[in-house]
């Protein structure tokens, strides 16, 4: 991931075709960060796998770059692909702007922000509107950053986007238009309490005394070492659950991402969650001191499945614990990855 092997599926489907914006107008910005020696090698250093943060932002794989952009609203599909920086982007002109999807797809209705914390692995989808700029003016995205980044000089600025004067196509509604409903009926968002069956705790820390990140109390050595038997939860069919995730890790963040099931962040520290996270999530940024409670329906599928801090160096010592889908114990998965799709040469 630090080398840059990071890209995006673009996922389509024909209620954000006739809502969004499309085509040249639908963009990608994946956000990495990177250290480079003299030479131009990268340099890696995780500070005890606490965490590298380097002092070049990249998106798309370039070094602060610049976009030419028409006097309309354009889409930006943002991942935040850095392995270890969290984010937390505006515009310098302080403008608004409006997140119409999280992780997991369209939110009910859109929100309108001036900026927002964006954990690693976390996707949000914004609209910029560039006709209220002048030809020739230039903005610029930035990072106002969060608590235990590090920083650097530069760390502050992301890409610019230059106006240019060349004919907007007005047959297109969504040059100008955001619409004020999304997809208000959607099978994450429509959880509630009420359908609540089991409800379950999950801490973050790191073990001062080993040096390692646990995570549901353990760490991946002991999923290894039960011969991958060890769970957080057994979890049963077309279940639905409330998870609390708690950070008392001291001066860390945690974006905590749960493989293959969307949820519904309902609450932080108590409070109502952040107003631009009201969409289908698959990871959620637990940050320094935080409580979040989140819904989730598990299915359709049975199985074993992931849940890692998107800190890489975390996850990587030891990070990542597992939870059971319909699976019982010793029970043998026909779509255990570690079986199910064995390797073989290919002598062509």
């Amino acid at each position: 991931a630090y080398s840059g092997l990071a890209a995006q599926y673009r996922i389509h489907d024909p209620q954000e075709r006739g809502l969004l914006p499309q085509g040249e107008f639908d963009v990608g910005l994946t956000i990495t960060d990177a250290m480079f020696a003299a030479n131009g090698a990268m340099g890696y250093d995780d500070n005890t796998h606490s965490g590298l943060w380097g002092d070049v932002i990249l998106v798309n794989g370039v070094p602060w770059p610049v976009m030419k952009v028409k006097r309309r609203i354009y889409r930006f599909r943002v991942l935040n692909a850095s392995i270890s920086r969290s984010l937390r982007l505006a515009l310098s002109t302080n403008d608004a702007m409006t997140m119409v999807a999280t992780d997991g797809g369209l939110m009910p209705a859109p929100v309108t922000v001036t900026s927002w914390r964006h954990g690693g692995a976390e996707r949000y989808e914004v609209l910029i509107d560039f006709s209220k700029y002048k030809v020739g003016q230039r903005v610029e995205l930035r990072n106002l950053s969060n608590k235990n980044n590090v920083d650097y000089d530069n760390t502050n600025k992301v890409m610019a986007f230059d106006v240019v004067g060349d004919p907007v196509d007005k047959s297109d509604t969504t040059w100008n238009t955001v619409p004020t409903v999304l997809a208000p009926n959607t099978d994450v968002m429509g959880l509630t309490k009420g359908m609540v069956e089991q409800k379950r705790y999950m801490r973050v820390a790191r073990d001062d005394k080993t040096n390692m990140w646990t995570i549901g109390g353990s760490s991946w050595a002991e999923v290894i070492a039960s011969g991958y038997q060890k769970v957080f939860a057994q979890v049963a069919m077309d279940s639905v659950e409330e998870w609390e995730i708690e950070n008392k890790s001291g001066g860390w963040f945690h974006p905590v991402h749960i493989h293959l099931v969307d949820f519904k962040i309902i609450s932080r520290n108590g409070k109502a969650p952040m107003p631009y996270e009201a969409g289908p999530k698959d990871v959620v940024y637990v940050g320094e001191g935080e409580k979040v409670k989140v819904l989730m329906r598990f299915g359709p599928h049975k199985g074993r499945y992931m849940v890692h801090c998107h800190n890489l160096p975390h996850e990587d010592h030891d990070m990542m614990t597992q939870f059971r889908v319909a699976l019982n114990a010793n029970e043998v998965d026909e779509h255990d990855p570690m079986t199910a799709a064995r390797p073989e040469w290919d002598n062509d």
